[in-house]
């Protein structure tokens, strides 16, 4: 076991194995400090997954569609403040085409937040995911992650429909690790 292993957060673990149970082998992400666990576990661990960075959360979900219509089961990585961005890309592209994509959103602007720039859009995800007709299920341990993003990736995949599996900060950010500003 090397020292990424020991380092690795459960919870991210068991969104790799998540994502890899549920089909998918191409993941586009837009940088997120949390998301950057699961990163380096895909890169350890899973080398049939492929990683793409996207500059916009309208540009990974555009990536997403062309990966798509080219036979492949894609993820979305993304912060909840991202989520606004991509309204359009989700709403207009995604949902009328059935596009189906594995949407991971760092949940922030929840309990224990530091940033209130982070607040409105954290607390409104589930929201605006309900309002735009997207299904949604949040990761409530670390032991129970691997098998509800791999849920909510199947349900995605099978119903050609995007999917999202929220993390909430609590998961991805225990308080006992947690720095105070």
């Amino acid at each position: 076991m090397n020292s990424a292993d020991t380092a690795s957060p459960q919870w991210a673990a068991g969104v790799c194995a998540g994502v890899h149970a549920a089909g998918s082998r191409h993941v586009v992400y837009v940088p997120d400090n949390p998301l950057s666990h699961v990163l380096r576990i895909l890169a350890d661990r899973y080398p049939d997954i492929q990683t793409t960075l996207a500059t916009r959360e309208e540009e990974a979900f555009g990536i997403a569609a062309g990966l798509y219509l080219g036979g492949v089961r894609p993820t979305v990585m993304l912060q909840s403040s991202g989520l606004g961005n991509a309204l359009n890309a989700l709403t207009s592209l995604l949902l009328p085409y059935q596009i189906p994509v594995l949407i991971l959103i760092s949940l922030r602007g929840d309990a224990g937040e530091w940033n209130a720039a982070q607040v409105p859009m954290g607390r409104a995800a589930r929201a605006i995911c309900d309002a735009i007709g997207v299904t949604h299920t949040t990761a409530e341990s670390p032991e129970t992650t691997a098998e509800t993003v791999h849920l909510v990736g199947r349900t995605a995949f099978g119903t050609r429909m995007p999917g999202v599996c929220l993390l909430p900060r609590r998961l991805t950010v225990p308080l006992a690790t947690e720095v105070t500003k």
